[in-house]
């Protein structure tokens, strides 16, 4: 399967592959690999295996049939960088499951690559 936004996006057997298609897909690649390092071990955030470049590879999880605005609140309290008014964090195709955990799928946005959409 392959979806595309600021960035095609490779949906494999068992990992996802982000490929910026603009500067804003480059900038959300480093932005990941960002957050990833610095809130992984407290945020549910989806594994990130490598990035090169601004192409992010990523574990796949299974899609989230809805999104709880108890997750929502929760990951904004854990990670300041998306505590801003035009986060999308609300999209259900944002989000993963693993079990019965809800894990972030997409977490390169931070308020100045939300303001170039």
């Amino acid at each position: 399967m392959i979806k595309y936004s600021t960035r095609i996006v490779l949906v494999l057997k068992n990992i996802v592959v982000k490929i910026p298609i603009n500067r804003k897909g480059y900038l959300q690649g480093l932005n990941e690999n960002k957050i990833w390092n610095k809130y992984n071990s407290i945020a549910p955030l989806a594994e990130l295996k490598w990035v090169w470049m601004g192409v992010v590879c990523q574990k796949r999880y299974n899609e989230a049939t809805f999104i709880l605005d108890s997750q929502v609140k929760e990951i904004k309290g854990l990670i300041p960088e998306f505590n801003f008014d035009n986060c999308d964090l609300y999209k259900r195709s944002n989000w993963g499951t693993d079990g019965n955990r809800y894990v972030l799928l997409d977490y390169g946005v931070n308020e100045y690559i939300a303001s170039l959409y």
